[in-house]
């Protein structure tokens, strides 16, 4: 691999003149720090987290520059391929997660099951009483949906701009938005959202962690108190008492 590569630099330079995209962007890509990621990854302006570079975002960022665009840092990687390294790097971490479940799951011990008495008929008695209404209505409460009216991808940004007017500083307004563009990108709907209750999902994808968690957060507040009311239609049929 690396001789096919010393090949296309050498065949680049010759026909161009200039220094080869690929040595350019090995150069500038070249972690600022010291992680266990590699040599190359791409540190996030916002968050200052470090992304791993495999060959599909490198390839990319080649011909970004091979088409003549500009890339003197890690400010310059374009949306399209910080979208495309957010998506490798969830996939990492999903990768991670499933080999750690595997791991865990093949270190428990045997289990042993042991024969019992059955219950004394008090005992019965107890056991199948009916649950209480308290107990069934919270449960539902729970999961209910959202009552929210109106188109859902415009109902994502309409909660992003009021999430962004509780803010003054532009660097929170912007993370705000990025939380909202990585939902839709994906998506990702209001009711969606405030089912999986998961910040660490924006967190992974670049959203810093207060924000993401604010994000996921007050949905079911907003829903509550900034949706038009809803009037009950069998409330509107009954007569004007006042004629």
């Amino acid at each position: 691999m690396l001789q096919e590569l010393d090949r296309e630099v050498n065949a680049e330079e010759e026909l161009t003149g200039e220094p080869a995209a690929w040595r350019h962007v090995y150069a500038i890509m070249r972690c600022p720090g010291s992680c266990e990621l590699g040599p190359h990854c791409w540190q996030d302006p916002y968050g200052k987290k470090h992304y791993k570079l495999y060959r599909d975002e490198i390839l990319s960022l080649v011909r970004y520059v091979q088409s003549g665009k500009r890339l003197d840092s890690h400010d310059d990687v374009p949306g399209m391929i910080r979208d495309q390294i957010y998506r490798a790097e969830r996939r990492r971490l999903e990768g991670q997660k499933g080999h750690n479940r595997i791991s865990s799951e093949s270190n428990y011990p045997p289990i042993t099951i042991t024969n019992v008495l059955p219950a004394q008929p008090s005992q019965l008695a107890i056991s199948s009483s009916p649950p209480s209404s308290e107990g069934i209505s919270t449960s539902s409460a729970n999961s209910s949906r959202l009552n929210i009216t109106g188109l859902r991808d415009a109902n994502v940004q309409a909660y992003c701009d009021w999430q962004q007017s509780q803010v003054g500083h532009a660097s929170w307004k912007v993370e705000f938005q990025k939380a909202c563009d990585v939902a839709l990108d994906d998506g990702l709907d209001l009711d969606q959202i405030d089912e999986l209750s998961d910040p660490e999902y924006f967190k992974n994808r670049g959203v810093k962690w207060g924000i993401a968690r604010r994000f996921v957060k007050d949905i079911r507040y907003w829903a509550e108190t900034h949706q038009p009311v809803r009037r009950n239609p069998a409330l509107l049929s009954q007569p004007d008492s006042s004629t």
